[in-house]
């Protein structure tokens, strides 16, 4: 059976700000082609960009696990997907929450290349993923599994994966 997790990726707020900005201009300058005639080629420019800011801007990141391989893509627009890692789980050297001891080594290390493929949201948990990429260096990727994606990779895995302490009622 293959488990998906879906995330979208958040908007920063300069990037939302920028579409406004481009509304508000939008606006004004067919506010103002009702003086003069000249404003209307703007006002279409700037209707494009912030239509293609709003409407045409989104990224998800999926991650899917199937019998010992871990896919993570980006789908842009949710209509163009592209793969960017298949990985075998016999070359996972260790998932892990962020800010765990046993990866702590490979945080703190500039070599290691990093990928963060989360939603970007604040005080959203998310897992670390430290792997030996093609060339036998290390990659580490930051991800937002489900309970569902963790189990089934625990069922086989269970050595290469800590996971976060379950809270219950009476620690909240």
């Amino acid at each position: 059976m293959e488990i998906y997790v879906l995330v979208e990726k958040e908007r920063s707020f300069a990037f939302k700000l920028i579409g406004w900005v481009f509304l508000v201009l939008a606006i004004l300058c067919v506010l103002a082609s009702c003086i003069l005639y000249v404003f209307i080629i703007p006002a279409a420019i700037f209707g494009c960009i912030w239509f293609f800011i709003f409407f045409r801007n989104c990224t998800e990141f999926e991650y899917s696990y199937f019998d010992g391989e871990v896919r993570f893509s980006r789908i842009t627009n949710k209509s163009r997907r592209k793969g960017l890692y298949c990985i075998s789980m016999e070359e996972v050297i260790q998932i892990a929450p962020a800010g765990d001891r046993s990866i702590y080594k490979y945080e703190n290390d500039s070599k290691i290349l990093c990928r963060d493929m989360t939603s970007g949201q604040k005080d959203v948990p998310y897992y670390v993923f430290v792997t030996k990429n093609d060339k036998s260096n290390l990659l580490m990727i930051k991800f937002e599994p489900d309970e569902k994606l963790l189990d089934a990779i625990q069922n086989r895995y269970a050595q290469k994966l800590i996971r976060r302490p379950a809270v219950t009622k009476e620690q909240s």
